[in-house]
């Protein structure tokens, strides 16, 4: 783990982040179309990254509705497997900041493991502590409505095109800048351990899910087969479907598996606990 606690947030990397998604929860098989990232030494731009991605499955009309993404705009883009090294090289040694952190850890953790660069058991998926602006509003400050577009206005913080990730990212970062000094004046907040401390403890990437998986579905995944298998929905119903398992997740305890249906010809999301047979096809 990075230790950055006697450290002054002007004397340390910071990465900025930011992502746009296909929905709200990554366990739920949703994935970053959109980052956004800069790189502050002694609070100056030394690197950026803005980058559409593919995220291999289709936009959520409400998602797009929000940042105005659509899956037009994603085709040709590259996959986030395709630009991890990149991005990792970036966050190499820094400490992340993001409006909402642990939305952007979770789903950055999420795009490490499905990419492989994360694996079962591995906790956590970065080393690097996240710090939330978010967070530091709500405890500290009185803005009325915490988004990232009122606190830019309340702080003086020029505004661009909101729910776009670089765009994000530099409003987040001036927010921080003028958060900082506040904080060390008024409660005297002054190293990064301080920030950290007062968030609750510093944010890291969720460890890559583990659930338990019945053979057939280890080895199709293994191998990337399909898998024929009965279905038991929430009301007690039965499909028999055809599935490519894509890759495990797992929310609150309860297991699932993200798959392509090849009945409904989409990406679907399977609680393993549902399944009740699977056999390779």
């Amino acid at each position: 783990m990075l230790n950055f606690d006697e450290k002054l947030l002007a004397d340390i990397p910071i990465v900025v982040l930011d992502t746009e998604t296909t929905g709200l929860n990554p366990a739920m098989g949703h994935r970053i179309v959109e980052l956004g990232a800069v790189r502050l030494e002694n609070w100056q731009v030394v690197a950026e990254v803005s980058q559409l991605i593919q995220p291999e499955r289709r936009m959520d009309p409400k998602a797009s509705t929000v940042n105005g993404i659509t899956d037009m705009d994603l085709q040709g883009q590259p996959t986030f497997a395709q630009i991890a090294p990149g991005l990792l090289a970036l966050l190499n040694g820094a400490l992340v900041v993001a409006h909402n952190a642990a939305f952007d850890a979770a789903f950055l953790g999420q795009e490490l493991f499905i990419s492989g660069l994360a694996l079962a058991g591995q906790r956590p998926s970065l080393a690097n502590p996240w710090l939330c602006t978010l967070t530091l509003a709500r405890n500290f400050f009185h803005f009325g409505s915490n988004s990232l577009s009122n606190i830019a206005l309340e702080l003086g913080v020029r505004m661009g095109q909101a729910h776009r990730a670089l765009n994000d990212v530099y409003m987040t970062a001036a927010i921080l800048q003028r958060m900082a000094p506040q904080l060390e004046q008024k409660l005297q907040l002054r190293t990064v351990g301080d920030l950290l401390h007062a968030q609750g403890g510093p944010i890291y990437t969720p460890p890559p899910p583990a659930p338990f998986l019945p053979t057939p579905i280890q080895d199709a995944l293994q191998n990337r087969r399909q898998l024929h298998i009965l279905y038991i929905d929430a009301r007690g119903g039965q499909s028999n479907r055809v599935i490519t398992p894509l890759y495990p997740t797992e929310l609150n305890g309860t297991g699932y598996l993200v798959a392509h249906c090849h009945q409904k010809d989409e990406q679907r999301t399977f609680r393993l606990d549902r399944i009740f047979s699977a056999r390779i096809v």
